[in-house]
């Protein structure tokens, strides 16, 4: 038994860093990318569409609190918000982050449906830069009898938007507040080997002006998978749209259970809203069709670090020379031929060394596929002793037949006061391909 693949759509506007465009002040809204899903009749109120953005902004005022709003609408109608602070350095240098954030869409109807995702300034001057990815994968919850890698597929979402007025406390550690909980079930035949690549976004604040430190962390089962740690400050970096990934592998046959936890270490915080947790069960084996379309012709994933580890930092270095994090091979089968998508979907833990509170480092991560630069993302890491952690995802379209290596790397572009950056981990790196799209 397995899951159908129903469509796949992506739009990539911009798939590195390139200009700016000025971001409207809300109510007015940037329209950042559109896609076409199309459900058929037969999976029509009995499917999942699970749609990622990714998004590189400029806070043009630099030492200044900002705040920007997403929001996804599906034929006009909004479905998903949040609420995203925009850092930057005091002095100018360290201005511009890459945001990635998912959510699902459930039992949409049959026919053809158009999903935009756009963005507003809150706070401050804010800008565009590139890069911008929006894709769309919509996904039978019938079980079907194939060879369809997509052996299963789960999704929650307790908040589509942002709730201030209704949050979420979350509990100071050893405690921790479950915010979404997946069942996922692996069929005897699918048992080895295995990927179950987990994603999650939340929007979370955080209310203490000294700091406050949050854990989010994933358990199979109750045993803990994967772990990484944020830093917010009210009043200044409060507002964090986290988007997470790891790849557990190869899971035993079996209903498994998947949560996804915050806390807090130090301080105080609270869940607002958006909450989505989604699981991809694939298999490594299965045999592809010839003639059917949207088919995961192939998927591979490498984890590095399924935790953060303060303790054992690797150091980024300076542009030209960069670190690479992670790695992995792709085969595009010569049959069947057609477009195809290899959506490659990234997350690093990060931090900050200074010797004052305004140490602050200009990043950036690359993607390549063979050598060739396929994609670049910015991210601005700010102020000593932040944990940060964020995701990026590139789109590659019509990948020539033949095996392919993506890798992805990090550098260094500006340093402010001293500040030295760190990976601490986690790092995650997955590619599926999809096609022929049909």
């Amino acid at each position: 038994m397995s899951r159908k693949i129903l469509n796949y759509a992506a739009s990539v506007p911009l798939s590195v860093q390139s200009g700016s465009t000025l971001i409207p002040n809300s109510p007015a809204r940037l329209q950042l990318a559109g896609i076409g899903i199309f459900i058929p009749n037969t999976a029509a109120g009995a499917n999942r569409v699970e749609l990622t953005a990714c998004v590189g902004i400029l806070k043009n005022v630099s030492s200044s609190t900002g705040r920007i709003f997403f929001r996804i609408f599906r034929d006009g109608n909004e479905i998903f918000n949040g609420i995203q602070y925009t850092p930057s350095s005091g002095p100018p240098g360290a201005q511009t982050t890459t945001f990635a954030f998912e959510t699902i869409d459930f039992n949409v109807p049959a026919g053809f449906h158009t999903y935009a995702v756009t963005v507003e300034s809150l706070i401050s001057v804010n800008s565009v830069a590139g890069p911008i990815t929006f894709s769309g994968a919509a996904i039978s919850t019938a079980d079907i009898l194939s060879n369809n890698q997509v052996l299963n597929y789960q999704a929650a979402v307790p908040r589509s938007v942002s709730v201030q007025g209704n949050p979420i406390l979350l509990a100071t550690s050893p405690s921790n507040t479950q915010l979404a909980g997946l069942g996922i079930f692996i069929p005897q035949s699918g048992s080895s080997p295995n990927r179950i690549q987990l994603k999650a976004t939340v929007g979370v604040e955080g209310l203490t002006d000294t700091g406050t430190t949050v854990i989010f962390r994933m358990f199979r089962d109750g045993v803990e998978i994967f772990n990484e740690q944020l830093t917010l400050f009210l009043g200044s970096n409060d507002f964090n749209l986290s988007t997470m990934q790891t790849i557990d592998f190869n899971g035993s046959t079996g209903f498994h259970v998947y949560t996804v936890t915050a806390e807090t270490s130090s301080g105080t915080s609270q869940a607002i809203g958006p909450i989505s947790f989604s699981g991809w069960v694939i298999g490594a084996d299965t045999q592809i069709s010839p003639t059917l379309p949207n088919q995961v012709l192939d998927y591979a994933a490498s984890v590095p670090r399924s935790v953060s580890l303060p303790g054992n930092p690797m150091v980024i270095p300076m542009t030209p020379a960069r670190l690479q994090l992670a790695g992995l091979g792709i085969f595009i089968p010569v049959t069947p031929s057609g477009a195809n998508r290899v959506q490659l979907t990234g997350t690093i833990g990060a931090q900050v060394l200074g010797g004052i509170g305004s140490a602050a480092s200009q990043l950036i991560i690359r993607i390549f596929r063979d050598g060739s630069e396929i994609f670049n993302a910015p991210y601005a890491l700010v102020n000593a002793t932040f944990f940060n952690c964020f995701s990026v995802q590139a789109i590659d379209f019509n990948v020539p037949t033949g095996f392919h290596v993506y890798s992805m790397t990090i550098e260094v572009q500006t340093v402010i006061f001293n500040g030295v950056s760190q990976v601490i981990g986690p790092i995650t790196l997955s590619g599926m391909v999809i096609g022929p799209l049909g």
